[in-house]
């Protein structure tokens, strides 16, 4: 069972719970009464306490906390917005006045004034706190035995170093305070790598290779975050040995389809998945608990944001040989319905295409999931599953023809009322195996081993040409999809490029692009690129690149003034 099932019942009595950690006690009798609704922390310092008080920590890892941070799209931690809207995968979509702060995002640039900002902020310290809580209580429970507390002490440092992680990953330098800390003014004038490194590698140690429940974190897990905080700064033989433990564990392994990925299966179960570590997920009607994938409101009564570019959808484009265009797949863009209503005739494009553009990108004429869609458009044949384009995309002048298909709701799901309103109860995958499998093979490229590099870049291309590809209803491929194998790496330039472009094209919408693009060294010359080729008006007209990471919330500086009214924080450059 899914440990987020669990969560609903707990998540607010657990905040307030872990608040009170964090406030000391004073000796005079009429002070130390607990006060009504609150949670003492005697109640939690035994097992079933700690598990409590973990549940609430994963609650916390979509960012969607409630409390101290906003339900919605600002601190989404599946990274839609922060890794793929911000990069040249995807545009905000919905309409130019819906969210106007994503447009900033979208045109590379974000005010430290910004409502998004301390939202985002606030939800990575909101699960610090909560991990730093399970940290006190730990301390002062008795009587456990040392399989438990490893794995308890385990898990919270895990999800400590992750949420410090992805803070890290958003604002460069934050401030790092853990579970002894009383005074919390600290300046964010250090990198707190090391810290998060000795997290994660404590948690290595401490926890078990077998989750003792689907959703918890594991010695795999741990191992994934830890390779990938080494890549971030290029630290390939750190990483290596993480990478390979993995692999060589024999516990994970490829769907034999690439979709599997994204419709719920093998999610009951912790090896012979591709699923390494999830954010779990259930979504049923009047619980939002993270899981927003920007659904289409015609059919999911919910949302226009989320549009894939004309940039990444030209990435799928192979040659005659099946393999892609490394140099030239943006010279000419992919055949699509832009400017074309609905009503009026269109013909899909029948380029050579890689059969995982539409599994990830909704495109018109291309069969959308299970939904029978209650429009004919001319050239549909009465196939009732094809995506219509125009009338499903608000503003298709300002944000192009395309939807964001990965994540989104069957109708099987909303018919099961497993999600409604966009809301969907598939898992995100923080760590899936092709993920990692990917990361070795650059760790091999650097190593100038190009023969693993090939061989790993080569399982995943297998995959999708022997995998099922998205069907029209006769059982007939819905495009010439053509992919193969590389027969070889000619150099360590061309391995590098290949491997990077493998990793786009393996996991777009997936929250990784930016922060790929950041350590590659990349994100300026790339989006410079993007903006000024992908022809849609707000990017031509406002594109720019400030930096690759987002500002330090004002609010935050502003709160955190020492008693002369210097601040603590120190501002990002650019900003």
């Amino acid at each position: 069972m899914k440990i987020i099932n669990s969560i609903y019942r707990i998540t607010m009595v657990i905040t307030f719970a872990i608040a009170i950690t964090f406030v000391g006690g004073c000796s005079d009798d009429y002070v130390d009464l607990v006060p009504q609704g609150n949670l003492s922390v005697d109640v939690l310092n035994n097992l079933e306490g700690l598990d409590a008080l973990l549940l609430a920590g994963y609650s916390a890892m979509d960012g969607h906390t409630g409390g101290a941070t906003n339900i919605g799209w600002q601190n989404d931690h599946t990274n839609w917005l922060y890794g793929e809207v911000i990069s040249d995968n995807a545009l905000k979509g919905s309409s130019i006045g819906d969210q106007p702060d994503m447009n900033i995002l979208e045109q590379g640039e974000m005010s430290p004034a910004s409502g998004y900002m301390p939202a985002l902020w606030a939800s990575v310290y909101e699960g610090v706190t909560r991990a730093n809580g399970i940290l006190q209580v730990l301390a002062a429970t008795e009587g456990l035995n040392d399989a438990d507390r490893n794995r308890i002490e385990g898990e919270a440092l895990f999800l400590r170093a992750h949420f410090y992680h992805y803070g890290r990953r958003y604002f460069d330098r934050i401030p790092y305070f853990d579970e002894t800390v009383t005074n919390f003014n600290i300046p964010n004038d250090r990198d707190i790598f090391t810290d998060i490194e000795a997290d994660y590698q404590r948690a290595i140690d401490l926890l078990p290779l077998e989750p003792t429940e689907v959703g918890r974190a594991h010695r795999s897990a741990a191992q994934a975050s830890l390779a990938k905080l080494y890549l971030d700064d290029s630290r390939f033989a750190d990483a290596k040995p993480l990478l390979d433990a993995i692999i060589n564990s024999g516990r994970y392994l490829l769907f034999d389809n690439y979709n599997d990925n994204f419709i719920g299966t093998n999610e009951a179960v912790t090896t012979g998945t591709e699923f390494i570590f999830q954010i779990q997920s259930i979504g049923r009607e009047g619980v939002l608990n993270g899981r927003l994938v920007n659904g289409i409101a015609q059919l999911h009564g919910c949302c226009g944001f989320y549009q894939a570019s004309q940039n990444l959808v030209n990435a799928y484009k192979t040659d005659a040989n099946g393999l892609p265009l490394l140099d030239t797949f943006n010279d000419v863009d992919l055949g699509n319905d832009q400017g074309i209503a609905t009503a009026e005739p269109f013909t899909p494009p029948t380029d050579n295409l890689d059969p995982r553009l539409d599994h990830t990108v909704a495109r018109r004429g291309i069969p959308f999931l299970d939904w029978e869609i209650d429009l004919l458009p001319p050239g549909s044949g009465g196939d009732l599953s094809l995506f219509p384009g125009q009338e499903y995309i608000v503003d298709q002048v300002t944000y192009g023809p395309y939807r964001a298909k990965k994540f989104q709701a069957t109708s099987a799901d909303v018919s099961a009322g497993n999600s409604w309103l966009g809301v969907t109860n598939t898992n995100y995958s923080i760590h899936r195996y092709a993920d990692i499998l990917l990361l070795r093979a650059e760790v091999a490229v650097e190593e100038n081993d190009l023969g693993t590099a090939l061989d790993l870049v080569n399982q995943i291309r297998n995959r999708a040409k022997n995998g099922e590809p998205v069907r029209f209803a006769d059982g007939s491929p819905a495009a010439n999809y053509i992919v193969e194998p590389y027969t070889s790496f000619p150099s360590q330039d061309f391995a590098r490029q290949a491997v990077r472009f493998e990793r786009r094209l393996e996991l777009a919408l997936e929250g990784h692009r930016w922060y790929d693009l950041v350590r590659w060294g990349i994100a300026e010359q790339t989006m410079l690129e993007y903006f000024a080729t992908e022809d849609r008006p707000l990017l031509t007209a406002n594109g720019t690149f400030t930096s690759n990471f987002m500002p330090i919330p004002e609010s935050q500086i502003d709160l955190t003034r020492d008693e002369n009214g210097n601040p603590t924080l120190t501002q990002n450059p650019g900003y």
